[in-house]
């Protein structure tokens, strides 16, 4: 496994300890005082890997306070540890519960060498130099890849609208840093995008390849949100502060139904959701359709289908680790791992993903979803015309009548095909719902 300590050594970069380095990320004062539990206070959660009694791997979640001990605990552990620079409120690292963010992070892998000379990162530090980049004030060296971090100045609140902002900031900016002086993974399919709010592992911690990763300050001088968004499209800039177009009583009066629920019966905001069928559909897509390239993103995918059909964690991680053996079986020289699993699963956490979006999906994953065609008309309209032109062509005798499949003949020949398959996938494979399939199940096998 290649990493870049020596490089970084030989450029004059001053290593420091994980703990001078978390020190910078959480200042003091910043988080919670350990079991004070003070409103309006934030907290660092870290996710120690851990595998349970059933010998499948696990997150346990660890609770940063002021003090940083819990960090040291972690730090002494060999399990691997992931922490992102962000105070959250409570003790659920989700993203609504993402209250601050202290400092920018992102990586950057498969860094160019040519007869083993890390030109990438030479090239990186020329651009960084040259201002076409932007100078991080930490990298980690971590396996074959770096994490950069940059310090914000001022740590960014993170209401709603910059959470949204952020994350087309962060695919914005990977697309700057990924590119092909830097990364053999340049060309835009190869691109890992990853969510705005994504957890590295710990900084000291322990790196795939079983070594510890290691800490490189690179530049003193915070760097400002402004800084930051002169290196992206003006669209795809964070922005600093909650931005309203209108006033309260323009909202009351333009939404009166927001109005109501939001402002006055003060229910959370709400999203669209899907029938778990959308989910299982995408599980049978990428079992066979995936290919290297878009594996990890396959798997991403899954997890924002997770979302959008209310798919609880436990059952995405267990099907997205049913899939490692099949996707490591692909290429031997681009292994897959458990590890590049529960990378992807970390999106589950960003509920934002959950109108992520159909055409997205698909560029990312390499699969193909066919557009629903509806012209332009709302769905009752267009159901209406469809149920209507089914009933004409029936009249005319250019459709065939329609029957009811026969859902036992359905669950018979499943069961013969898959004499040890279970109900779960019966209903993947055939569509037929999981009450049909258990009245038919025992009798499918007799005879």
């Amino acid at each position: 496994m290649i990493n870049f300590v020596t490089e970084l050594v030989d450029k004059g970069f001053v290593e420091v300890t994980p703990m001078q380095f978390y020190r910078d990320i959480f200042p003091a004062g910043l988080l919670d005082t350990a079991g004070a539990y003070t409103k309006g206070k934030y907290v660092g959660i870290a996710i120690k890997q851990v595998v349970g009694a059933d010998g499948k791997k696990q997150g346990h979640r660890h609770i940063i306070t002021d003090d940083l001990n819990k960090l040291e605990m972690l730090l002494a552990c060999d399990n691997f540890v992931y922490l992102s620079p962000i105070g959250y409120f409570g003790h659920k690292r989700l993203t609504d519960n993402a209250a601050i963010m202290t400092a920018f992070a992102i990586e950057i892998d498969d860094i160019r060498r040519v007869d083993g000379v890390a030109v990438g990162l030479n090239d990186m530090l020329y651009q960084m130099d040259n201002d076409i980049l932007p100078r991080p004030n930490y990298m980690v060296a971590s396996g074959n890849g770096l994490h950069l971090y940059y310090i914000f100045d001022d740590p960014l609140i993170l209401y709603d609208n910059v959470k949204r902002s952020l994350v087309k900031f962060k695919d914005a900016f990977t697309k700057v840093l990924w590119n092909r002086y830097i990364t053999d993974l340049w060309e835009e399919e190869k691109i890992q995008y990853e969510s705005a709010f994504q957890a590295f592992r710990l900084a000291g911690g322990t790196a795939k390849n079983g070594e510890r990763t290691r800490v490189f300050k690179v530049h003193d001088t915070p760097i400002s949100v402004d800084e930051l968004n002169r290196f992206v499209p003006d669209e795809a800039q964070i922005e600093v502060k909650y931005k309203s177009r209108m006033t309260i009583d323009e909202a009351k009066a333009n939404y009166p139904e927001w109005y109501q629920r939001r402002i006055v019966d003060g229910k959370d905001k709400g999203s669209w959701t899907c029938k778990r069928d959308l989910y299982d559909w995408w599980l049978r897509r990428i079992r066979t359709e995936a290919v290297v390239g878009h594996r990890y993103y396959c798997i991403m995918c899954l997890a924002i289908y997770a979302i959008k059909s209310g798919i609880d964690y436990d059952e995405l991680e267990a099907d997205a680790l049913s899939l490692v053996d099949r996707y490591n079986a692909m290429s031997q020289s681009d292994p897959f791992t458990v590890d590049d699993v529960m990378a992807a699963l970390q999106i589950y956490q960003d509920k934002g993903y959950v109108t992520y979006p159909r055409d997205v999906i698909a560029y990312r994953s390499g699969i193909k979803i066919d557009k629903n065609v509806r012209h332009y008309r709302k769905q009752d309209i267009h159901l209406f015309l469809a149920r209507n032109r089914k009933q004409a062509l029936k009249a005319v005798g250019e459709m065939r009548p329609e029957g009811r499949p026969n859902k036992e003949n359905i669950v018979k020949k499943w069961r013969q095909s898959h004499p040890d398959g279970r109900k779960i996938d019966c209903h993947r494979d055939t569509g037929v719902s999981r009450v049909t399939i258990n009245k038919w199940w025992d009798s499918a096998l007799e005879g």
